[in-house]
């Protein structure tokens, strides 16, 4: 055993695993929450890896993903947008020094609308975000910016369709061997994380709390439900099939206004597609979330600033 991830219990404040063993992974008894592709990332960096580099192999790799994002950013919207992903600090501290795999999910995404943009290549579309799903769940909330407008012709309805298909043979592809061998815990701690996290009951951490200024505890789920299908009817019906990144925006910023999530690392996906698209007012939605982290206390706070920087810059086309 690599002794750096499994070190001495008397190193440190680490998790015991038996044995007066302990490891630095968090609640070793559960089956991962990683979704399969995520899982597969880690196994080739720890294969590729010397030993004893531990986690900077995965630095390394978070480098080599966000370079490449900012180059497909750059052939997609040139320099004036790729800026907002060069220079955001969220990109160099969550993808590189905390060399979260959400970089790689995002990587796809930005692939999914950056290499074909517009009505071309709806499989390839798909795929990639089949592929994002794969890595993390996170960016399922971007399949309703790539059907933009889907509802409104027969030819964007086509096209939504072998995207839609494309995304969900991935993703099932990806899940057979885990439903295969672990049956009901495929999903290992996810409704646990969901449960640990608030999701599940307003009130029970910061989860909502836009919601929560205006509305009572018990109607924060159903109201992000409501919200959420409105916009996502709109970017359906009236999205513009050729810059399909609009939507997509639109769609994941929302969900973050109304979820609130306390994790910074997840608002890598928004930080994308401000490149993509330019609407530079959606950016507070990461400083929020890093607030969140950081200050709980002020997250809610910092997600309402947010909230007023995208209203403020609802006018601009």
């Amino acid at each position: 055993r690599d002794p750096w991830l499994f070190p001495r219990c008397s190193e440190g404040h680490f998790y015991p695993i038996g044995g007066g063993a302990c490891t630095r992974i968090n609640r070793p008894s559960e089956h991962t929450i990683y979704p399969p592709l995520a899982e597969a990332y880690f196994l080739v960096v720890d294969r590729l890896s010397p030993g004893g580099a531990r986690h900077k192999p995965l630095q390394v790799a978070g480098a080599l993903l966000a370079a490449g994002t900012l180059l497909v950013l750059l052939r997609r919207g040139g320099a004036r947008r790729a800026v907002y992903w060069a220079w955001c600090p969220a990109v160099p501290m969550e993808a590189v020094n905390n060399a979260h795999a959400d970089m790689l999910a995002v990587a796809a995404a930005v692939l999914a609308f950056g290499v074909a943009g517009g009505r071309a290549w709806p499989a390839w579309r798909g795929t990639m975000l089949g592929g994002a799903i794969a890595v993390k769940l996170v960016p399922a909330v971007v399949l309703p910016g790539a059907l933009s407008g889907s509802l409104s012709s027969g030819r964007a309805a086509r096209g939504a369709l072998w995207t839609t298909a494309s995304a969900t043979l991935v993703v099932a592809a990806a899940y057979l061997p885990y439903v295969l061998l672990s049956r009901g815990s495929v999903l290992g701690y996810l409704f646990g994380y969901v449960a640990e996290e608030g999701y599940d009951e307003a009130g029970a951490r910061d989860r909502y709390g836009l919601l929560r200024l205006v509305l009572p505890d018990s109607w924060a789920v159903p109201a992000v439900l409501l919200v959420l299908a409105a916009v996502t009817f709109h970017v359906l019906r009236r999205g513009d099939p050729d810059r399909p990144w609009r939507g997509a925006l639109v769609v994941t910023g929302t969900a973050f206004l109304l979820l609130t999530p306390g994790y910074p690392w997840y608002a890598l996906l928004v930080v994308a597609l401000v490149a993509l698209d330019g609407r530079w007012e959606w950016l507070g939605v990461p400083l929020a979330g890093a607030v969140a982290y950081l200050a709980p206390e002020w997250g809610t706070y910092a997600y309402a600033a947010a909230a007023a920087a995208v209203l403020a810059g609802a006018g601009r086309t």
